[in-house]
């Protein structure tokens, strides 16, 4: 038997998905919690004693163990940061704090398989910049776990479903979760995978749960003639009310009432509601009109016209909101595509594509502008870039102590105020002097120069640093020709 993993290391929860293959059959295999849902990506550190939490136990206890803990949630987002914390006498860094989410995810594979996940196959947002790529691996190694190499997760949300959406030529993925909201548009050709335009917003399910425990918390403060504000009691009562509240949403997905209880809560005693779905609708209502919107900013950004889009792909746990649901279907109708399980398609896309690896190829062109204005181009658009570099020589054309570069080749490059900055080396105006410039993307796909004279090898020195560099990816041609 041979494992393939996949991580969607998530803002609010993040997600395992392994392919098994025996006897050339391959399985996915969902590693959840206890209620076969993915792991929360929050972390309670204690301070005095230094013991961790991790994970469903975590995030049910949020309030309460934000009392004696540092409590980090969404350790996605400020992966980057330069931050120490100092807790039970240990020095904390945000990739510290990350790998134990990694460890995690590995020890309930672990404990679910007894399978030891050394390697995976990871999904990042769009966007996520190289520094928080070069951390997030930093935390997966400290966790025993070597990433194989990063996919965007709409590309993977899309490789999930790969078999119902091979025939689309622009599919818009819309992925509401825990955290945040991103929409992308994609253009499909033959397995290439392209990115068109991109939208988001930082409201999502955590918010949506938050605000339905208030309107519960409020209800019941009048039923019982006792005023006090949500934010006054207690914080184990406050992570009571939003469990219950996330677990309503989840009920009111299918059934028109939902019954919540709680034993004790504070100077409330024992609360029991029935709560009516149009009643939820409407709470819920600006949340998911500006989730429509967002949608409608990314296809218009993408330039292609609703007409052009073939499908849309709901996935993240937020697109399972049936108030959204409602409004998606009486406006795009037959577009819509709804996996079986949301929360799971972008861990199953990386899982897939850690089975069946493909590659990246660059979209865009990276050069260089010679004296004369003529440009000389360094990287070509549709190579393969995984363990790519190039080596080029410069003369010097006039009696300069130094060789000046200026890059260029795509539109930001070309309006960055960098630019325009002295990129130089030192030159000494030998006979036969030659600039060596040496290029290279490394494996968080970051375009680097490095550059120095032939005459003195030991003063080479890192030139320029090009930390957007635009990618597709694409499928070996046999699983896109066989439709595997």
């Amino acid at each position: 038997m041979k494992y393939y993993f996949g991580i969607d290391f998530g803002t609010t929860n993040s997600a395992t998905v392994g392919y098994v293959v025996m006897d050339q059959k391959p399985e996915a295999i969902q590693y959840g919690d206890e209620e076969g849902r993915p792991i929360p990506s929050v972390v309670a550190i204690d301070k005095n004693t230094g013991q961790v939490f991790t994970g469903r136990d975590a995030w049910d206890k949020k309030m309460e163990l934000s009392e004696s803990c540092e409590y980090i949630s969404s350790v996605k987002t400020i992966l980057d940061s330069d931050r120490v914390l100092t807790l039970a006498g240990r020095e904390w860094t945000f990739v510290d704090v990350a790998s134990e989410v990694f460890k995690c995810l590995r020890s309930n594979v672990q404990n679910r398989t007894g399978i030891d996940m050394e390697e995976a196959t990871v999904a990042i947002p769009i966007g996520f910049s190289a520094s928080k790529r070069t951390k997030l691996r930093e935390a997966a190694a400290k966790a025993g776990i070597q990433i194989q190499s990063f996919i965007s997760e709409p590309t993977a949300a899309f490789f999930a479903n790969y078999a119902e959406l091979k025939s689309s030529s622009i599919v818009a993925v819309f992925d509401w979760g825990g955290g945040t909201l991103d929409v992308s548009v994609l253009q499909h050709a033959n397995g290439k995978i392209s990115e068109l335009a991109t939208a988001g917003r930082n409201t999502a399910g955590d918010f949506i749960d938050d605000k339905i425990a208030r309107r519960i918390h409020a209800k019941i403060a009048r039923k019982k003639g006792i005023e006090t504000e949500f934010t006054d009691m207690p914080s184990g009562a406050q992570d009571m009310m939003r469990v219950r509240a996330e677990r309503a949403k989840r009920m009111l997905g299918d059934d028109d009432t939902a019954t919540i209880s709680i034993n004790n809560y504070g100077v409330y005693g024992a609360c029991r509601e029935t709560l009516e779905y149009d009643w939820f609708a409407d709470i819920v209502s600006p949340e998911v009109d500006m989730a429509m919107e967002c949608l409608e900013e990314a296809i218009r950004q993408s330039g292609v016209g609703l007409a052009n889009i073939d499908r849309i792909v709901m996935v993240g746990g937020s697109s399972n909101l049936r108030p959204l649901q409602e409004k998606m279907v009486a406006k795009y109708g037959d577009k819509l595509f709804f996996p079986e399980e949301t929360m799971w398609n972008v861990g199953q896309g990386a899982a897939m594509l850690a089975m069946t690896p493909g590659g990246y190829y660059s979209n865009q062109s990276i050069g260089i502008v010679l004296s004369d204005d003529a440009y000389y181009e360094i990287l070509k658009p549709d190579t393969f870039i995984q363990g790519w570099e190039h080596t080029c020589h410069f003369g010097i054309v006039d009696s300069s102590k130094e060789a000046r570069f200026v890059f260029g080749g795509s539109p930001d490059i070309e309006a960055s105020p960098e630019r325009y900055k002295t990129l130089s080396v030192p030159a000494y105006r030998f006979l036969q002097e030659q600039i060596i410039l040496k290029a290279s993307i490394d494996r968080n796909m970051v375009f680097t120069v490095v550059a120095g004279s032939n005459m003195r090898a030991d003063e080479f020195r890192r030139l320029w640093e090009y930390t957007q560099l635009k990618c597709y990816y694409k499928l070996p041609e046999r699983d896109v020709r066989h439709g595997e």
